[in-house]
């Protein structure tokens, strides 16, 4: 039953007894932790570890830092789409005072002269340069993709003044970076990163990175669409746009599996805990099941190389980003179980999701926010997404949410989304916002164009 106590309520759900109402909790949950930890005014983003700590957590070398490979993104993913994007606002501080060491670890670790860069982990005192561990320290795209997230914030409000002030500098400096960062592979001039890394995946440094690809892709597609829309830089645009179309495209490998370095094909079967590899797929939209099908079904492969070992590395971050991959592949059955996995693998009984131990220098099962986070992104994109250029209308619906009701998702463009359905269908929806363009709306397997309501 959907009562008592959360522990009761827990056992019950890992022993397959349905708790719809127990879901719900937890994305709102997810939501209360955002709201907790990060307002407006609020000095400093969400950590590891969220607001707060514990004794257990402070024996982490990593304990309340801003780890940029996944994580701090992570934290901040449902802001947008739950309609809490005021949460944002600390993040977007803690970005843009990365820019001034940024600019210093640029000029004294790589000779560039020009923009910022950010790599794999930062704290409050502006902390940029490389780690210190050959196997992870010199992800040079965490800065870049923590940065996207004020792209999103325009795509999601249409603010035109943040875009202006605040974004565009941003968005301009770390591209500015990886205009010099870059270089021609000489086997097939694509431009590529190197030296780099597939986020903690060890082993020695080197070159063409699939996640640099995706990031530095996305960056730039980001600046080249804020400069047409403010009307500046037309001649730095062009340069932009050309490195753009230089970047190599995803590969898919010999087990049907996306490659994580480009040109290298290494099977895929290991049970690493980090896919960055399918950031194209989510957070970013490069890869859709429509747009993308060949793509889109080489990320599904990846995921089941990984997942269908008995050793892989699932924790509260990777679970959680596993919930919004099958969201993005419009796979509901497997969101769900990710979803209840998440809350009966890595949640304790408060529901506060936890690095498991042995895993990733945990000794004990460590208290992480980004797993209820995460988790409440995965959700509500079970619901609504909106990054393909329309607004689809549950797109991956499980079976066991066979009817139910939602109010107040966001999706990009500004526009507020309420549905109710019965029958996996939708029964109604209503869309509303200030502005009065009729919407792309994909429902039961049409689009519509739908006319906004204001508010």
């Amino acid at each position: 039953g959907e009562d008592g106590p959360t522990d009761t309520r827990l056992k019950r759900l890992a022993g397959a007894a349905p708790d719809l109402g127990l879901e719900g909790l937890f994305f709102q949950y997810g939501r209360y932790l955002l709201i907790a930890g990060s307002r407006e005014d609020s000095p400093l983003p969400l950590h590891l570890q969220g607001l707060w700590n514990d004794g257990l957590a402070a024996e982490m070398g990593w304990t309340c830092d801003y780890h940029l490979d996944i994580n701090t993104e992570q934290n901040y993913w449902p802001s947008e789409v739950a309609n809490l994007a005021e949460c944002g606002e600390p993040l977007f501080r803690f970005v843009e005072s990365l820019q001034t060491p940024g600019r210093r670890t640029a000029r004294a670790v790589y000779g560039i002269d020009r923009g910022w860069v950010c790599h794999v982990f930062s704290n409050p005192w502006g902390f940029t340069s490389p780690g210190w561990g050959r196997g992870w320290g010199l992800h040079v795209t965490g800065g870049a993709w923590v940065a996207t997230h004020l792209w999103e914030h325009y795509r999601f409000t249409g603010d035109r003044r943040f875009l202006a002030q605040r974004a565009y500098p941003v968005l301009k400096g770390a591209a500015e970076f990886f205009l010099d960062y870059l270089y021609p592979d000489p086997a097939t001039g694509f431009l590529v990163t190197g030296p780099s890394v597939s986020p903690e995946r060890g082993g020695e440094a080197g070159p063409a990175a699939v996640h640099d690809r995706g990031v530095v892709a996305e960056l730039f597609d980001a600046c080249i669409e804020a400069s047409r829309l403010l009307g500046v830089d037309a001649a730095w645009r062009a340069r932009v746009a050309e490195a753009r179309r230089r970047l190599p495209p995803y590969e898919v490998g010999r087990n049907g599996q996306l490659l994580e370095w480009v040109g290298k094909d290494d099977g895929g079967e290991t049970n690493h805990r980090h896919t960055s590899h399918l950031v194209g797929l989510a957070p970013f939209g490069q890869i859709t099941p429509r747009g993308t099908p060949e793509l889109a079904r080489a990320a599904r492969r990846s995921l089941e190389l990984r997942m269908g070992r008995k050793d892989w590395e699932d924790v509260e971050w990777s679970a959680g980003n596993s919930l919004c991959y099958f969201a993005r592949l419009g796979a509901g059955e497997e969101a769900h179980q990710a979803l209840v996995n998440l809350l009966t693998q890595d949640s304790d009984l408060n529901l506060m999701t936890y690095s498991r131990g042995g895993i990733a220098g945990a000794t004990e099962n460590i208290f992480a926010i980004d797993g209820n986070t995460s988790g409440t992104l995965g959700v509500a994109e079970m619901l609504v997404q909106s990054h393909a250029g329309e607004i689809d209308l549950l797109p991956a619906l499980p079976e066991a949410w066979s009817e139910g009701e939602v109010q107040g998702l966001r999706a990009r463009g500004g526009e507020i989304v309420d549905i109710a359905w019965r029958d996996r269908k939708v029964a109604r929806y209503r869309i509303t916002s200030v502005n009065s363009t009729p919407v792309k709306v994909r429902l039961n397997g049409a689009v519509v164009l739908a006319q906004p309501v204001r508010p």
